[in-house]
């Protein structure tokens, strides 16, 4: 009898378990915020159900998803675009946040902090080029070698 229960209770644990793990899945929580599959599923979201800030902002979409995509395909053209580039691409997603968060759509709430995330993210990533330092120090060796031990 008791190791009965104990496999029911077992089971029902496992059964909580799992279910936890795919309510997650389905909502599409995961670790990589920055997937390939996250840009794709963006731009279908903003073209099916939020046309309004697809065909508003149709050039800040293009510049968002240009830099995310080049992210994926390119890092080292990522990491090397210009300025200019640097702050379109901050200017694009800022308004295409707040265009989603002005939506009173869940979905469209939590693109716009996915937004938000990788606005961050590169920003960190950008500015990190800028503190890693490529000049040298020249240290002068000593002349003479001193034993030290002895052998």
């Amino acid at each position: 009898m008791k190791k009965q229960f104990k496999a029911v209770i077992l089971a029902l644990v496992f059964g909580t378990v799992s279910g936890n793990a795919q309510v997650g899945y389905a909502n599409n929580i995961s670790g990589d915020k920055l997937s390939v599959n996250s840009a794709t599923e963006f731009s279908t979201f903003v073209n099916a159900k939020a046309r309004k800030v697809s065909r508003k902002n149709d050039e800040d979409l293009k510049k968002y998803l240009e830099v995310v995509n080049l992210y994926h395909n390119s890092s080292v053209a990522f990491y090397n675009l210009n300025e200019a580039q640097k702050a379109d691409f901050m200017e694009a997603s800022a308004t295409i946040s707040q265009k989603l968060n002005g939506l009173s759509r869940k979905e469209a709430k939590a693109w716009a902090q996915k937004v938000e995330l990788n606005k961050s993210v590169f920003e960190f990533i950008w500015s990190s080029k800028k503190s890693i330092s490529t000049e040298t120090e020249m240290v002068e060796l000593p002349s003479q070698m001193v034993a030290i031990t002895s052998l």
